[in-house]
């Protein structure tokens, strides 16, 4: 039986595995407000530079965070495999030069949203996924 960590990897894009492997610390022993304050100090940048930056579609980096906050509501249930996902998921999009550029590409946050779906769909949470 695959674990959600290797669910997550077989789902992803081929280009983005390497990319993401590399957030992959030792061991994700990150806990839920720590990843939430970090996702929070993220967004606050992503705000401040949507102003006259066309390349950023706020609405849908509105929910995705909205989606990765979810995520963290219930962290404390979720196995271990499961938080490594989540921790994975959220350490890449909060890195600004992952495979596209955040700012300055009009798809900058398209890879964001392909890893956050797969680590829906590698923890089972299809009703949470995002789209464009």
């Amino acid at each position: 039986m695959d674990t959600p960590l290797q669910k997550f990897y077989d789902v992803l894009p081929t280009n983005l595995r390497k990319a993401v492997a590399g957030h992959n610390l030792l061991l994700d022993n990150a806990t839920a407000e720590y990843l939430g304050e970090e996702l929070d100090t993220y967004f606050k940048r992503v705000k401040a530079e949507s102003s006259g930056n066309e390349c950023l579609d706020l609405s849908m980096i509105e929910r995705m965070v909205g989606t990765f906050k979810r995520l963290l509501q219930g962290f404390a249930a979720l196995s271990e495999d499961e938080k490594t996902v989540v921790s994975l998921a959220i350490r890449y999009f909060i890195e600004e030069e992952d495979a596209q550029s955040d700012f300055s590409d009009p798809f900058g946050f398209d890879d964001d949203l392909a890893v956050l779906n797969a680590a829906l769909l590698a923890i089972g949470r299809t009703d949470m996924i995002v789209v464009r």
